[in-house]
């Protein structure tokens, strides 16, 4: 062969050259580039290395491969033209070995994107999932994956070279084999359905399980990273113990929330599906959410867009409108964005100025490509992210069928009561879709989230999202049972009926947030509806007048009830005081929370950090910085805004994968009408009712100082109470109120010495009117909670 090939070399030269050149050509040498790839959970070797020129996640024939050695290490020879241009995959199999943890008793394959692939990991490996999911930049999604998991450090170092953070902040490496944790664990559970039909009747393979798998890791990677905050994972102190309680965490993830035997069918159908029908530009709807009791009892959301909406601008995109439908015993609300009415208060910063989202707010998406991908802006650029769609046939399935089908396949944003056979068959009979009904499963990775803040009440009766701070005679805290009476923390400023007072600049909170607490003789006690609860504390801490919230895990509600949990309400509070060392430091606590009146009791350290202030428009914002691991469960981070003389309690969510089952127009009208629901017009605008005004609101007389006022309280059902916050506690006493217009808020209301009316602001959660008692008359303002 060898001879051959010289033979040939040689009368390919003679040819050239030996007749003067002419028109023949020579095909130039391929050269190549030697690329170095190291390959961690702990280093792994023996892991099977390739260039995955076809994008199948297999290593193939012909693509460049090798296995890497003890350290983890290998050397690719690639095509030049080729470095850069695809990504590079890992197939790690039980031949292979874990620096850290040994023989790998499950396989897996990690995957890094095609310009950052000199360290192939569980991190790259979300990147990458993410880049091949939405298409966006690698750095994009890096920045994505960060948002959510509250790493900082980047994603494409080897972590297994890097001490692991001392602040308390959570770790990379961690993280990381908790995805290889959960990754095995998957795909154990799913193992059997190799060789099984798909929905769509193809045959499922060990390519189809992975890809299922690695999708499902970005939709989990909130409840996983939310599971190293475990007690068991943050105690661990050997790799045997922590590799225990990964697994324990692992395990419950996968089995509460993970694909199953049953519904990897859907999953894989849903991946297989490679092209989108052309949409006819038309009027229409989706529904993303139905939780269905009777047709008095349900919420609903809808995405509608009218025909000039659906037809592709200038721009390539389309808009469609968000709807939201509440019905509590009859009495329905409306409104456009958040999770409750009163959320459309909220206020966002664009990029360009602070906005909100009024209703009717078309939200812009581009044209469906033919894999079924397009980009979304939603609430000018509150979020902003990638959507997939694949579109099934419905039509001549019994409606109950198909929502029961959905519900097996993991997707619970469609609901229909308590979703068993004979519910379902009691409320849908044996009704069928008709022609033209479809399916869609959609998946939605956010990409970006505004930095957010709702300009809630400043009343310091009320539960507000305004930043309230003492005196540094009361923040400075102190040994209260030595300080005299009236001083200090003993002071009326602390103890009585005062929240303080509101925050208005940023330096003036920092300076009052020492996280210095106040300490009272123990064991304490409070008696609740005539029953004494006493803390089993040593030590009895206030907290509130020298820190500031981050976050709650817990919906424990204060002060509510028959009986109390405890001393403590058992609902997990996040402080931060603003001292340590370094430049702007922070420092991080969990605190308790006491049932009668929520106070802050007894903070523990948890780890250190900075914050950072920058100015956005005619606001300024501090950001936190190297959050604690414990903070982790939090579907949001907290900022802080200083705006209009005032600083807010602010947000900024977390991104997240989301995926949902919907019905498109067709298929939602006959369900609507199966359920007596009215189905929607997306020619006719959403009008607030009502209903839409339900929230709390607190109003007072601006004319009186310091006037704890009164809370009017008006609720989903149509009931209304009033609350007397100058009392200690506060009581309820007997009132009405009504919204008289609900296209301007317009309202009235009395009680047995006072009548008033004035305006409730639905987009600004404001309150303004006059009031008249015992023939005296003046003026209130307020705020919704």
């Amino acid at each position: 062969m060898k001879r051959l090939a010289l033979g040939i070399v040689s009368a390919g030269l003679f040819s050239l050259y030996g007749c003067g050149g002419g028109s023949s050509s020579v095909t130039p040498a391929v050269t190549t580039t030697s690329v170095p790839i190291t390959v961690i959970d702990g280093a792994i070797q023996n892991a099977t290395v390739c260039l995955d020129k076809n994008s199948n996640g297999a290593c193939d024939v012909g693509e460049p491969s090798g296995k890497t050695d003890a350290t983890g290490q290998v050397n690719l020879t690639v095509d030049t033209a080729d470095v850069g241009k695809y990504p590079v995959i890992a197939v790690v199999g039980t031949d292979a070995i874990d620096a850290d943890t040994g023989v790998v008793p499950v396989p897996f394959t990690l995957s890094a994107p095609a310009d950052q692939v000199a360290v192939v990991s569980p991190l790259t490996t979300l990147v990458q999932q993410t880049v091949a999911s939405t298409g966006v930049s690698t750095e994009d999604a890096a920045a994505a994956v960060q948002a959510v998991t509250g790493i900082t450090v980047s994603l494409f170092q080897d972590y297994t070279t890097v001490a692991p953070p001392t602040d308390g902040s959570i770790s990379a490496a961690t993280v990381a084999r908790m995805v290889v944790v959960t990754t095995q664990q998957q795909s154990t559970a799913i193992d059997g359905s190799v060789g099984t039909l798909a929905l769509d009747g193809s045959t499922i393979t060990q390519a189809d399980l992975d890809l299922a798998v690695q999708k499902k890791l970005l939709e989990l990677l909130p409840a996983l990273v939310t599971a190293l905050s475990d007690p068991a994972v943050l105690a661990a102190t050997t790799q045997t113990e922590m590799e225990a309680a990964l697994l324990a965490a692992a395990t419950t993830l996968v089995t509460d929330s993970g694909l199953t035997t049953t519904s990897i069918a859907t999953a894989v159908a849903i991946n297989n599906q490679t092209s989108s029908t052309t949409d006819t530009p038309s009027a229409g709807f989706t529904l993303n959410n139905l939780n269905f009791t009777d047709s008095a009892n349900y919420f609903a959301r809808v995405n509608t867009a009218t025909l000039a909406q659906n037809t592709p601008d200038a721009n390539n995109n389309t808009r469609f409108v968000e709807r939201r439908y509440r019905s509590n015993t009859g009495n329905l609300a409306k409104w456009g964005a958040g999770s409750d009415p009163w959320r459309g208060a909220d206020l966002h910063w664009s990029g360009s100025a602070w906005v909100n989202c009024p209703i009717n707010f078309g939200n812009t998406s581009s044209v469906r490509d033919a894999q079924g991908n397009s980009s979304y802006n939603y609430c000018n650029n509150a979020a902003t992210g990638k959507a997939n769609r694949a579109i099934f046939d419905i039509a001549g399935k019994t409606l109950a069928s198909v929502i029961t089908d959905v519900r097996a396949a993991g997707y619970t944003n469609l609901s229909i009561g308590d979703n068993s056979a004979n519910t379902l068959n009691t409320l849908l009979g044996s009704v069928t879709f008709p022609a033209g009904a479809s399916l869609l499963y959609n998946s939605t990775t956010e990409l970006t989230t505004a930095i957010s803040y709702y300009p809630g009440s400043g009343n310091p009766a009320g539960v507000s999202s305004v930043v309230n701070q003492y005196t540094k005679a009361v923040s400075d805290g102190g040994d209260a049972t030595t300080q005299g009476a009236g001083v200090g923390c003993n002071s009326t400023e602390f103890q009585g009926n005062s929240n303080g007072t509101s925050s208005t600049t940023l330096e003036g909170m920092i300076s009052a947030m020492t996280g210095t607490p106040c300490s009272f003789a123990v064991p304490a006690s409070s008696i609740y509806n005539g029953v004494t609860y006493t803390s089993l504390d040593s030590v009895e801490e206030a907290w509130g007048q020298s820190t500031v919230d981050i976050g709650t895990l817990g919906t424990f509600p204060v002060n509510t009830g028959l009986t109390a949990p405890g001393y403590f309400s058992g609902n997990v509070k996040f402080r931060i005081a603003f001292k340590g060392t370094g430049i702007n430091p922070v420092t991080y606590y969990t605190c308790k929370e006491k049932f009668k009146t929520g106070g802050i009791r007894n903070c523990t350290f948890i780890g250190t950090g900075s914050y950072t202030i920058t100015t956005l428009g005619d606001a300024r914002v501090l950001t936190l910085n190297n959050l604690p691991a414990q903070t982790s469960p939090l579907t949001y981070t907290r900022v802080l805004v200083e705006r209009d003389g005032l600083v807010y309690k602010g947000f900024q969510n977390k991104p997240v994968v989301s995926n949902s089952a919907r019905l498109n127009t067709t298929g939602t009208t006959a369900l609507f009408n199966q359920l007596g629901l009215t189905p929607e017009d997306p020619s006719v605008p959403v009008a607030l009712t009502a209903a839409s005004y339900q929230g709390t609101w607190d109003i007072r007389d601006p004319a009186v100082v310091a006037d704890p006022g009164l809370t009017v309280f008006l609720r989903a059902n149509g009931s209304v109470s009033c609350q007397d916050n100058s009392t200690m506690p506060p009581t309820f006493f007997t009132c009405t109120a009504a919204i008289s217009d609900p296209a301007t808020g317009a309202f009235t209301f009395s009680d047995a010495t006072t009548t008033a009316s004035g305006i409730f602001n639905f987009f600004t959660g404001s309150a303004s009117g006059t009031f008249t008692e015992a023939l005296a008359t003046g003026n209130f303002v307020g705020h919704r909670r």
